[in-house]
């Protein structure tokens, strides 16, 4: 390789300035960087490098090399949040060996058993929205998403059990705000004050209620919660996972789904709420299927309203990767301890791909042309892939269809910006609406 090659692609040069043009405009900020050094640049950033790719053929690429070529990025930073067990943080035999016996559970057939218990769930909290009163829909989705959780996942549908599951993952993710997890500065206990002490403290709390939840299950009876069947799982040498490996991928799914599927829920809301029309059309496809989940999931125009809605709202703006050896992209051997990320928002909005890419065009989902996995990728790609994909998508159709079929809102607010979270991008505000009906 030449020197040429060998060199990094271009792209800015600071890091805390780039760091808070994300906190500021995380959107803009990734949109300027895709005009300004096109489809590979690197992004100086406070866990390292970070080269980011947003062609088709690199994702490609990236998606497709030997899963071993990689490790996850900046999981020291995310080790005291999530713990070195995490899926996230795994790699080589340790993720593959976690993935495995976390696959069954979140197999799509599975999804079915789930379906009534995402429909109540909705019912009841949407129900309980007060009438022409302005309300953050998103706080309402993030409500809905947590009682699924708790009782899907966790397997805890009564009393006083489930109300402290519930106070104590609202807790543990208030306390875990977009500056706490961006600078590490402030991940100190500084003599157990400060927004990182009480952070740990209420995870120390949901940690020991997973665990009293554990012991109270048996392996050889498990029942359909995702928990029970962790527990009960298997490796091929018929070994279970230990407690706190347990604790540590449940608290994940918890992070990873919690406040992603509210957030895309509360964008499909804001989208739809300014196109009447789409809206009409989707509630006359719905209302002969009763509300039944089965045949909810399965609407063809419910299915590109969500796909859009994750196309043009990505939750994370890029998945990324640690090289663990030196890998070539794009004519750049890039060394290893590079990072290496696939941008999804970037790729989302290819013209070349998605004409009109900036509108809400859900009928582009319906023209028979599908984009491959490298254009379309709100989800991830690879060996690396959301494990909770077909759950999440399952969920917000359902709580989707819910909404439309038996709730009217309308919009109290102008189009949402979006703002930062602790790991993800949403709409500033909650999207705020009004319930009439």
């Amino acid at each position: 390789m030449n020197e040429r090659t060998q060199r990094l692609p271009a792209g800015p040069t600071s890091a805390v300035r780039q760091t808070f043009r994300y906190l500021r405009d995380p959107v803009g900020s990734i949109l300027d960087l895709g005009r300004r050094y096109g489809d590979l640049f690197s992004l100086p950033s406070l866990g390292g490098v970070l080269v980011v790719a947003s062609a088709p053929e690199a994702i490609r690429a990236i998606f497709s090399a030997e899963p071993d070529t990689f490790a996850p990025f900046a999981a020291d930073a995310m080790a005291p949040v999530l713990g070195r067990g995490s899926v996230l943080l795994q790699h080589g035999a340790a993720h593959r060996r976690a993935r495995k016996l976390m696959q069954p559970p979140f197999h799509g057939a599975r999804m079915r058993a789930y379906g009534a218990a995402m429909r109540d769930s909705a019912r009841v909290h949407l129900a309980a929205v007060p009438r022409d009163r302005r309300v953050p829909i998103e706080d309402v989705f993030r409500d809905i998403s947590l009682d699924v959780i708790i009782r899907t996942i966790f397997g805890v549908s009564t009393g006083e059990r489930m109300a402290a599951c519930a106070r104590g993952v609202r807790d543990t993710i208030a306390a875990f705000g977009p500056l706490v997890a961006t600078f590490r500065a402030l991940q100190r206990e500084f003599g157990g004050f400060g927004p990182w002490a009480r952070f740990r403290r209420h995870l120390t709390g949901v940690h020991d209620l997973l665990r009293q939840e554990i012991a109270a299950r048996d392996p050889a009876h498990p029942g359909d919660d995702i928990l029970s069947l962790l527990v009960a799982a298997r490796d091929e040498a018929g070994a279970a996972m230990d407690e706190q490996e347990i604790v540590e991928q449940l608290f994940t799914m918890v992070i990873a789904g919690h406040e992603t599927t509210a957030t895309a829920l509360a964008w499909a809301v804001d989208e739809l709420l300014r196109q009447p029309e789409l809206l009409a059309r989707l509630r006359e496809e719905l209302r002969p299927l009763d509300g039944d989940p089965d045949r909810v999931a399965q609407s063809p125009l419910l299915d590109a309203v969500c796909a859009e809605t994750l196309r043009l709202h990505p939750l994370i703006p890029l998945v990324s990767r640690k090289l663990l050896r030196p890998f070539e992209l794009g004519g750049h051997l890039l060394p290893a301890g590079t990072g290496l990320g696939a941008c999804l928002l970037l790729a989302h909005l290819r013209e070349e791909r998605y004409p009109e890419a900036l509108a809400f065009r859900p009928q582009r989902f319906l023209d028979g042309k599908h984009p491959t996995p490298h254009e379309y990728l709100p989800f991830g790609g690879g060996a690396r892939r959301c494990l909770g994909a077909a759950f999440a998508l399952h969920e917000m159709k359902i709580v989707l269809a819910t909404l439309v079929l038996e709730f009217e809102l309308e919009l109290a607010a102008a189009p949402a910006r979006t703002g930062v979270r602790a790991a993800t991008i949403g709409p500033k505000g909650g999207v705020p609406v009004i319930r009439r009906r």
